[in-house]
């Protein structure tokens, strides 16, 4: 196959392009050239180098191409999605499109588990915390309402994916080694709430994986799917499980939510910090993905271990922990639960 990915140098779409090479396919990466591509003896993709956010650049890079498909992993706005369908139109076979979870859990309500058919739900109150990002989640929606309304089965097809929180070695987000490093200093860990709403995560290279099949199955054209791991954790849940692969077991201290909200270390201009405390249920169907792709996840316990490995090879600290001292005075100070 003839392939472009709009990235291509990011936590999944390297994962991604990896795929698409091992299998044989031509593979081309739109990018502005700031990250070089770790080369391999066999296989290397073509770099066209631009910025995507100036649609003239991603229109040059097309010019006088056909692709048998396009991922679009770094769209992040409706105006973005809107300029690809125009530039695409009559030149791919099919356009796939990276999009989020987040495009449900910006809604007042769902219904868990999460189907695919709840993406319109009506947003809560913007001022609301949510661990999902707001901003985020309502530009993804923008940019999945541009290519409903372009997709057209033979002009230009399109299809995607909803991942849920994606873990594993580089992840930017850094959202395990969090607890992980919290949990290896050997103090409590300060738990906002009770540490009981359900969520999933999900294994990069499931993600991964997941998007290269999309092109082998004419079953997806004109569909979305939600991918997350088939386990299913609380917070409360997901801290033994991390403390059982690190042989520690973590003293887990609960705080009123609305107290811990009132507190600086409580966010971070700098990323997530206490994650994973979705504040609500957030379990999300996969009968489609497993029916159209054959979909099943890398078990818990196999990924995280080489995760894990991953993250205690860092010469770094987690986001936030600079301040695990005012975490640890703040527990001295409240009514707290142990669990």
């Amino acid at each position: 196959m003839n392939v472009l990915v709009i990235g291509g140098t990011g936590f999944i779409s390297t994962r991604l392009v990896r795929i698409l090479l091992e299998r044989g396919d031509h593979v081309s990466l739109f990018t502005r050239g700031r990250h070089r591509w770790q080369e391999h003896a066999w296989a290397m993709p073509e770099l066209l180098v631009g910025d995507r956010t100036v649609p003239s650049d991603l229109a040059r890079s097309a010019h006088g191409r056909t692709f048998d498909a396009v991922f679009d992993m770094i769209a992040y706005r409706q105006e973005e999605s809107e300029a690809a369908a125009r530039i695409f139109r009559g030149k791919v076979g099919r356009f796939i499109h990276c999009s989020t979870v987040s495009v449900y859990m910006v809604a007042h309500d769902v219904q868990c588990p999460v189907t695919e058919d709840q993406d319109r739900r009506p947003l809560m109150k913007s001022g609301d915390r949510n661990p999902f990002g707001m901003g985020y989640g309502i530009a993804k929606r923008g940019c999945e309402e541009a290519l409903w309304r372009a997709h057209d089965e033979r002009l230009f097809p399109v299809s995607m994916l909803r991942p849920t929180f994606v873990s594993g070695p580089g992840d930017p987000a850094g959202r395990d080694f969090f607890w992980i490093e919290r949990i290896l200093d050997g103090s409590p860990l300060l738990v906002p709430g009770p540490g009981e709403f359900e969520f999933q995560q999900v294994y990069v290279e499931d993600v991964a994986r997941m998007f290269a099949a999309i092109t082998e199955r004419s079953t997806s054209v004109g569909k979305a799917y939600n991918v997350a791991g088939d386990e299913i954790f609380t917070l409360n849940g997901y801290l033994r499980a991390l403390g059982d692969l690190l042989g520690r077991t973590p003293e887990l201290l609960h705080v009123d939510q609305d107290s811990f909200d009132g507190q600086p270390f409580s966010s971070s201009t700098e990323g997530d910090v206490f994650p994973f405390n979705t504040r609500r249920p957030a379990v999300f169907g996969l009968e489609r993905i497993r029916k159209d792709l054959g979909y099943r996840s890398t078990p818990f316990r196999e990924w995280m271990a080489g995760t894990i490995l991953w993250w205690k090879t860092r010469r770094m600290h987690s986001i936030g922990y600079e301040r695990r001292h005012e975490e640890l005075a703040f527990l001295r100070t409240m009514k707290v639960t142990a669990t």
